[in-house]
């Protein structure tokens, strides 16, 4: 059996891909890489992709592929936005700040000033210091990232055929995978952990959704509800839910500890990324 797994970074596709190879026998599972790059005869595969236009995996990249590739089971993994954006904001340093120290450190004394008095920071406010590009960012410019990126996923998924299963983050932690394994064909093994060795331990922060309810303030509600609508009504999440939570607590250990053990890890992800790409190259000629 083959399948595609596509979602966007932060949304958990990492994670599902392999409790979906550890539930095949002599399953190999592939993360990232341009898609068919690691196409191969095997008995069993998983593919993972993650969408992403800054490094030119856009849509039309993937549709072309799938176009031209059969997989038997095609899978599209969705996160509440809110929750993704906040995800995304955490991870921004995880390569490394190199010559960009000053940004680097302007972000982290935001997220330090959140953890202290989370009212007083604005989530918009911390993505000023985001940008690839420029820094401090337009509060236009966020939003306009963000109008891009869930539009894009809005009609890519309002386009999908019966052929796809559309699988929320927000099931997989809590485990409610009957009609995911039903449409698979076979039970995920769910208690699978993403593997120390592939050097993607690193992603996983915090198993849980909402929590972007203590993260925004009244402002970011007003600024992100009309990006984030079109999307998460064509997902199913509640568009009417926008309620934060009346005593946000910002837990360092998901944070700004999270932020910093990202940039400890980097070297020893170096070492595991190319022993990764070692083993399935060796894979493919096997």
């Amino acid at each position: 059996m083959k399948i595609f797994i596509l979602g966007t970074g932060k949304s958990g596709t990492t994670a599902l891909l392999y409790k979906v190879a550890g539930g095949l026998p002599n399953c190999q599972a592939f993360s990232g890489g341009r898609p068919g790059k690691y196409v191969g005869n095997y008995e069993n595969a998983v593919y993972k992709h993650t969408y992403d236009e800054r490094k030119g995996k856009n849509f039309e990249l993937y549709s072309e592929h799938l176009e031209k590739e059969h997989y038997d089971r095609k899978i599209w993994m969705a996160r509440d936005p809110r929750d993704a954006a906040v995800s995304r904001m955490l991870y921004r340093w995880h390569r490394g700040y190199l010559s960009n120290r000053k940004q680097f450190k302007a972000h982290f004394d935001l997220v330090l000033k959140k953890e202290q008095d989370p009212a007083s920071v604005s989530f918009m406010e911390i993505c000023h210091y985001t940008g690839y590009h420029q820094w401090p960012r337009f509060s236009e410019d966020v939003i306009e990232e963000e109008r891009v990126r869930n539009q894009n996923m809005t009609d890519f998924v309002n386009q999908l055929g019966d052929d796809w299963f559309l699988f929320r983050f927000e099931d997989m932690v809590a485990k409610n995978t009957g009609p995911f394994n039903d449409y698979l064909g076979f039970q995920i093994k769910e208690d699978t952990e993403v593997p120390v060795s592939t050097g993607k331990a690193k992603v996983v922060r915090k198993k849980a959704s909402g929590d972007w309810r203590h993260w925004f303030t009244e402002e970011d509600v007003e600024l992100f509800k009309p990006v984030y609508l079109p999307y998460m009504e064509a997902i199913g999440y509640d568009c009417d839910d926008w309620a934060l939570s009346p005593k946000p607590v910002i837990e360092p250990q998901y944070s700004s500890m999270y932020m910093k053990q990202l940039l400890k890890r980097k070297p020893l992800d170096s070492i595991r990324w190319f022993k990764d790409t070692m083993l399935k190259r060796l894979a493919q000629k096997a």
